[in-house]
């Protein structure tokens, strides 16, 4: 190596060391992070508890008291295990369901109990007990009842409902010859009904210009225009009313149905079916009309939502692989290891995994619940200490980062 006469080493000397001890400081990162894997890892089957249980003392019975003190301590395991698993607004919204299919039932889900300790107090008898719960059956058992889990990123639902009421000619839709961002009464009820399941929906277009199609054109059709709105699940639905007889002096009875379909908008897959018919008497047919769309609408909203949380669950299980590439990792490793955390900590999030690293680039592979839309929104969340991020490009499986300092 050339040296000055005063000693010191050429400044591009100096820049080439410090380039070289980069890329040796990555390639050794690169080997840390590939044989640990730098995932989440798989959840596991089983979650240990240590819970008390308490149960009273009838006509001086302790060992049935004793009994049921376990009991209420496996009782208290599992709605722990659930509660864990669940929005608390699911957990509020559906407990009675939720107490009748599973903590009436808890036996399904105990695969070991060992009473730590018990202490009598007056007329109580308590037990502190170490549990042992299956996750795994906790969860296939509340995907099966369609409820919205933690962890789980759902979709944006959209909806494409064409009504028609008994004295109207037409159908009023909004993708039709004629603009319109107006609910109708029938999507407002199964909105509400899909919002209270957990899902994100969509509000109707404000379109610049109308987009002239038929009340019911093709599917392709349909799914091309969701896609181009960024929804991922699109649910399409007629509602009709019919008036069926004469009520005598209380006025006329009315039928309204409402035909339902969803589908996954990147599959195109139906993933849900429903029809709803509803009968109701009224003097007014119109007021008529509007309350039996708006209850048939609701009781549609409610069984379709379930049937897409199912699906949704199902196919998001194992989630979806996203790449994602970061660049500007020269000399900025720390950086790179904080963003890295970030990623795994985002809810939905199920493994990260290294694939490959040069000197001012990383690719990771990251096992995701959601699509890339919703992993870099979620990513632009985050703030960093010294240094920003940018988000270069999002394409269907990947998206480029870049690390600004």
């Amino acid at each position: 190596m050339d040296q000055h006469l005063d000693g010191k080493v050429p400044m591009t000397d100096i820049d080439a060391i410090k380039k070289w001890i980069n890329v040796v400081c990555f390639f050794l990162f690169l080997l840390l992070v590939t044989s640990s894997g730098y995932g989440q890892g798989q959840p596991p089957s089983a979650k240990k508890l240590k819970v008390l249980g308490t149960s009273v003392i009838h006509g001086k019975n302790e060992a049935q008291a004793r009994k049921n003190a376990v009991d209420d301590a496996l009782t208290s395991a599992v709605g722990q295990v659930v509660s864990s698993m669940l929005t608390s607004e699911t957990m509020v919204q559906q407990f009675q369901l939720i107490n009748n299919e599973i903590l009436t039932r808890k036996n399904n889900y105990i695969q070991n109990y060992r009473v730590l300790t018990e202490s009598v107090s007056g007329t109580r008898i308590r037990a502190f007990v170490q549990v042992e719960v299956s996750v795994d059956q906790v969860g296939k058992d509340l995907s099966s009842m369609g409820l919205a889990r933690t962890g789980m990123v759902y979709p944006t639902i959209l909806f494409m409902v064409a009504e028609r009421n008994v004295q109207n000619e037409t159908f009023v839709y909004w993708w039709g010859s004629s603009k319109t961002t107006s609910r109708t009464i029938a999507e407002t009820a199964m909105a509400q009904a899909f919002t209270k399941t957990g899902f994100k929906v969509a509000e109707p277009p404000d379109l610049s210009a109308p987009l002239g199609l038929p009340v019911q054109p093709p599917d392709a059709q349909l799914l091309a225009v969701a896609k181009q709105l960024a929804a991922e699940v699109l649910v399409t639905a007629s509602g009709t009313v019919t008036s069926i007889a004469s009520a005598g002096d209380t006025g006329k009875t009315l039928r309204a149905t409402v035909n339902t379909k969803a589908f996954n908008v990147k599959t195109g897959q139906t993933i849900g079916r429903v029809q709803k018919n509803k009968v109701v008497s009224e003097p007014n047919e119109i007021q008529g009309g509007n309350k039996a769309l708006a209850i048939a609408g609701a009781e549609a909203g409610q069984e379709l939502s379930k049937q897409v949380m199912i699906a949704w669950q199902q196919d998001r299980s194992s989630g979806a692989t996203i790449n994602v590439a970061v660049q500007g990792t020269d000399g900025h490793i720390a950086s790179f290891v904080r963003l890295r955390k970030a990623i795994t900590s985002l809810s939905g999030v199920r493994e990260l995994k290294m694939k490959a690293m040069s000197a001012d680039r990383a690719d990771m592979a990251v096992t995701y619940q959601g699509n890339t839309r919703s992993l870099a929104d979620a990513l632009l969340l985050n703030t960093f200490d010294g240094f920003t991020i940018d988000i270069i490009d999002i394409a269907a499986d990947t998206i480029q980062i870049q690390l600004i300092h």
